[in-house]
């Protein structure tokens, strides 16, 4: 089949044959030929009109979804220029469209956002500027600063995706979303705020429990602890007299139950008031430690690394590292069932790490939530010291308690003379 002719040489062979007066059969068929190619023609004309339609329609879609989307679409210039915004973005800032088209960004920023405007519009410029390469689809930069919108401020993310001309020298535009998240900011201020009460309170009840331990512990002494001296000493009168063997052994019995109820009320008095502090975390610990483990017939040990060289920490942060000790052995006593605990301090240039292992029963790490376990009083001993306490445990594998305390540039420790 012949390759068919387009219109123009199909009108200049027509004119040729009007000049030489060829026959009519060469003539009908070129006319032929000519009607069907205006007919294809109406039926492409035709089908570009439909496709111009959808083209239309799929338009103004698009602008309707753009202009009434959730969030506030604008696209920049590389100088922050705003070229377009939609109707979303123009209603955040309180301005005609038309006011704020080919307006600097900038000028909506509040002042003490624009220096970070800038670094944003910076990076998102050298992004835009990088030649783009088969891989790279595109990448978004985000940023969050405060607008001033009609005489308010307002807390938004600013998320853009800069778009590459395909000619290098070309203008570069930046695709910005604006989502506000001015109602996220206040409820973090406020999270923030209240943690920061919780964590007052909880400092301010674990003072006042100190200070009704020590308390507690002078009334020990000063009352209960005479009154045991002063029953050994008559004990001790009465094993001097006269007495048959029967009396003499009960008289000695007496005695050993009264010096072993001294030896308990001197360690739940120690416990109380740790006046062991005045020689130094670690001399206090070693001491406590020692002193549980002869009342409670539970071996330990003790060590200590990087502690023995004058090093202290605030008297208030050695007070309730102190307490974590106390709490984390009494756990051992009463829950654990273990024969051996290990207890150990180590330093080093940022930290200092406290190390409480036993070979008890352990226990499912979820059971740590449980207040009566004690586990919620280390915590927030361990936050008011500015540190971070982790257990490990598991049922029939002992357990490990690691309390962290930063002890860099921001939480300078204390050197005792």
């Amino acid at each position: 089949m012949a390759p068919r002719r387009s219109a123009r040489e199909i009108a200049d062979e027509l004119k040729r044959l009007s000049q030489r007066n060829a026959d009519d059969a060469t003539r009908l068929s070129l006319l032929h030929e000519v009607q069907v190619y205006q007919e294809e023609l109406t039926v492409q004309n035709e089908a570009l009109t439909r496709a111009q339609s959808a083209l239309e329609e799929t338009r103004d879609r698009f602008i309707d979804l753009y202009d009434f989307a959730p969030n506030g679409y604008m696209t920049l210039d590389q100088h922050g220029l705003i070229l377009r915004i939609n109707l979303t973005g123009a209603t955040f800032i309180g301005k005609s469209r038309h006011a704020i088209e080919g307006m600097p960004l900038l000028g909506f920023v509040a002042p003490d956002s624009r220096k970070e405007l800038l670094s944003f519009l910076r990076r998102c410029r050298t992004r835009g500027r990088r030649p783009a390469d088969r891989h790279d689809h595109g990448a978004d930069f985000v940023t969050e600063l405060a607008f001033r919108c009609a005489d308010e401020r307002k807390d938004v993310q600013l998320v853009c995706r800069p778009r590459r001309n395909r000619f290098e020298d070309g203008p570069i535009e930046l695709f910005v979303a604006i989502i506000d998240i001015t109602e996220r900011k206040r409820l973090e201020l406020e999270s923030a705020h209240a943690a920061l009460g919780y964590a007052a309170l909880a400092r301010r009840l674990l003072s006042v429990q100190d200070d009704e331990r020590q308390r507690i512990a002078r009334d020990l002494h000063d009352n209960i602890g005479q009154q045991i001296t002063s029953l050994r000493l008559m004990l001790d009168v009465i094993a001097l007299a006269p007495l048959d063997d029967d009396v003499r052994a009960r008289v000695a019995q007496s005695l050993t139950i009264v010096e072993q109820l001294d030896r308990h009320l001197d360690f739940l008095t120690h416990e109380l008031r740790p006046a062991s502090l005045d020689l130094g975390l670690t001399s206090a610990i070693e001491q406590f430690v020692g002193e549980w483990s002869a009342a409670l017939d539970i071996a330990s040990a003790f060590s200590s690394d990087g502690m023995d060289d004058g090093f202290q920490l605030e008297p208030q942060r050695e007070i309730h590292v102190y307490r974590v000790v106390q709490e984390a052995l009494n756990n051992v006593a009463k829950h654990a069932r273990a024969s051996c605990v290990s207890v150990s301090l180590e330093r080093t240039d940022s930290t200092v790490v406290l190390k409480i292992s036993d070979d008890g029963r352990g226990f499912s790490p979820n059971a740590a939530q449980n207040a009566g376990l004690g586990f919620v009083g280390m915590r927030e001993r361990a936050q008011i010291v500015g540190g971070s306490i982790a257990v490990e445990t598991a049922p029939g594998k002992g357990t490990t308690i690691r309390l962290r305390i930063p002890v860099g540039p921001n939480s300078d420790p204390v050197r005792r003379s």
